[in-house]
């Protein structure tokens, strides 16, 4: 207790409850809701209050829009692949960051994944090197993003920009039941969860922001793996990639190889596990080892499925056919070995697989 007439102990004073940046990030955050909003008027009120606001004030808010979009973009790991040009369109600014915000993060980090391969496999514009530059019109409409799963979203912002052999691969909507389309003879069906049987191994892992996909009888566990399978089985032959198999190992039903196919131990450092069922089949995998990480400029796969795994590749060979795989194809050889090894699989399929081509 102090004693009467002493001067009151000292107390520090109170931090702001909100700091100026925390305030200009609701205002950012409220104001991406409204550019997105379902609602219309909503919509229609934003762009009202942009229009009337003081330029220094829209010029604050969208200084802030870019730096979260660049932050996310950093995050994600995503600035080797995508770049959004916001330019000074507040509203787009605002939309990118609510697109870029919404889910965990890992619907745009399977995007980014895809784009490095389709770069690869020369889907990308002519001559265009990465990032891709996106623009505010290649947003999909507020409509359209909650008509679809966010990994379709995602990838809606970019598909127009991709061709194989000059056909878009731009993702439209085929007609009101669930189905849609990329090209021209693409066409598949997004599956609900209540479709799936009960204990179904992809129900197991089902996400309705990439939910499965059924196509052509194959079933997938999510749009991300049937994009991924897409482009490393469809449309891995554009001019000048040069895409081929080099190695064939028969395997048979041996427990490594049934873990090699079934495993969800798989890690990124190893590879993209890709799998898909066709009708009541044992499945097939396809591991993509190279091409998805930043600066890695050559794709390869390994096909496991029919008591065999196989291994593609777009690397040209760097010695003759008179050397083994490993010398010929040291970088898709490298990248095999680290996922094989773990099976116990290397042997039989590096050393003793058939060699191809």
């Amino acid at each position: 207790m102090q004693p009467t007439g002493a001067a009151p102990s000292y107390r520090p004073p109170s931090p702001a409850l909100f700091q100026p940046a925390d305030l200009l990030d609701i205002a950012v955050s409220k104001a991406a809701e409204m550019a997105m909003s379902s609602d219309p008027n909503r919509r229609a009120a934003l762009r009202s209050q942009i229009n009337d606001s003081d330029l220094d004030d829209e010029d604050v808010m969208l200084g802030h829009a870019s730096r979260r979009v660049d932050e996310h973009i950093s995050r994600l790991g995503l600035a080797d692949v995508l770049d959004f040009d916001i330019g000074d369109d507040l509203e787009a600014g605002l939309k990118f960051v609510y697109m870029i915000e919404r889910g965990s993060g890992e619907e745009w980090r399977a995007m980014g994944r895809f784009l490095r391969l389709a770069f690869i496999y020369r889907l990308t514009p002519l001559n265009a090197a990465l990032p891709l530059r996106l623009s505010a019109d290649a947003l999909p409409t507020a409509t359209a993003f909650y008509q679809l799963p966010l990994s379709m979203a995602t990838y809606k912002t970019f598909g127009h920009l991709l061709t194989y052999r000059g056909t878009s691969l731009a993702l439209q909507q085929a007609d009101d039941n669930g189905d849609y389309r990329i090209g021209n003879s693409v066409t598949f069906r997004v599956v609900p969860f209540g479709e799936l049987p009960g204990g179904h191994r992809y129900a197991e892992s089902y996400k309705r922001t990439d939910p499965a996909i059924r196509w052509s009888g194959n079933l997938y566990p999510s749009f991300s793996a049937f994009l991924d399978h897409m482009l490393i089985r469809w449309w891995d032959r554009e001019a000048g990639v040069g895409r081929r198999m080099v190695l064939s190992a028969r395997i048979g039903r041996a427990n490594r190889y049934r873990c090699l196919l079934r495993t969800e131990g798989i890690t990124e450092d190893q590879g993209i596990a890709v799998d898909h069922r066709s009708g009541g089949g044992e499945g097939r995998r396809h591991v993509v080892v190279s091409g998805f990480r930043p600066g890695e400029t050559v794709a390869a796969h390994l096909r496991v499925g029919d008591g065999r795994v196989e291994l593609y590749t777009t690397e040209a060979p760097v010695a003759d056919g008179s050397n083994p795989p490993a010398q010929r194809y040291p970088v898709s050889v490298g990248a095999a070995r680290r996922l094989l090894r773990p099976f116990g699989l290397e042997s039989d399929v590096i050393d003793r697989g058939t060699v191809v081509g």
